[in-house]
């Protein structure tokens, strides 16, 4: 693959990170905690349940900062290699 298309595969790449990310950051899952009341609840207590929603919300924040971290990575990958490029570019 040229540096062109590897440049274009890490924006694309990080690009799709980001929107995931997003859709992780907009979705109710990370709000159904708040829902959860004594008369709603599945496991042993209503506490347990809390509990556990509020480990899945932290699970899901964890992976929504992951991929972003890891769009934020690529996107540096892609600009070094545009300016490999562009030094190469200028030496040849």
């Amino acid at each position: 693959m040229s540096t062109a298309g590897q440049i274009q595969q890490l924006r694309s790449t990080a690009a799709h990170l980001r929107s995931i990310s997003g859709s992780i950051a907009s979705s109710r899952a990370l709000t159904v905690y708040s829902l959860a009341g004594p008369e709603t609840w599945i496991g042993p207590t209503p506490q347990s349940c809390y509990d556990h929603l509020l480990s899945v919300r932290r699970q899901l924040q964890s992976n929504q900062q992951s991929l972003a971290d890891t769009a934020r990575h690529l996107d540096r990958q892609a600009m070094a290699l545009e300016a490999q490029a562009s030094i190469a570019g200028l030496v040849s």
